[in-house]
């Protein structure tokens, strides 16, 4: 055995023990810095959940930014807007006129800055006033749990 496999056998084992790694990517012409968490860590969900508990999201930074897509009548955050983990969606858009360019952009730019794939379903004025008054199981559930209006327009919604 010489000393360069123990040198390595030594890196592998403090690599596992780090809960996060960092390495430079070669990838793009600039050199960056990428990280990378370890997913078998066994505190990971209390890792996130801190994360999450400082930096939690601005409701009114993701209001201004929503009113670009088009004429919305009712947006309702849950999910991990409100560290929820057992909630069906994300977010929901209710609303007309939207352009679609700019809603996949700001849900790629929203999925970026959060770190995970956003679960959202988009729905026009007239359909979700026709399910919300058909008692509809999936609209029910979403404004029965716990859940943050960003914006509201619809009249005699209750929930």
């Amino acid at each position: 055995m010489t000393i360069r496999k123990i040198k390595k056998r030594n890196k592998k084992r403090k690599r596992r023990a780090l809960p996060v790694r960092h390495s430079v990517s070669n990838r793009s012409r600039s050199n960056s810095l990428a990280y990378e968490i370890n997913r078998h860590l066994p505190f990971l969900d209390e890792l996130r959940n801190l994360v999450l508990k400082i930096s939690p999201p601005s409701f009114p930074r993701l209001e201004k930014s929503i009113r670009k897509i088009g004429r919305l009548k009712l947006v309702a955050a849950t999910g991990v807007f409100l560290n929820l983990n057992n909630s069906r969606i994300d977010l929901l858009l209710i609303g007309d006129d939207i352009d679609y360019k700019k809603l996949n952009n700001f849900i790629k730019d929203l999925e970026a800055e959060m770190g995970l794939e956003l679960r959202y379903v988009i729905m026009g004025t007239d359909e979700f006033v026709y399910r919300y008054n058909m008692f509809d199981r999936f609209t029910r559930d979403i404004l029965d749990s716990p859940h943050k209006k960003v914006i509201n327009k619809i009249k005699g919604l209750v929930a």
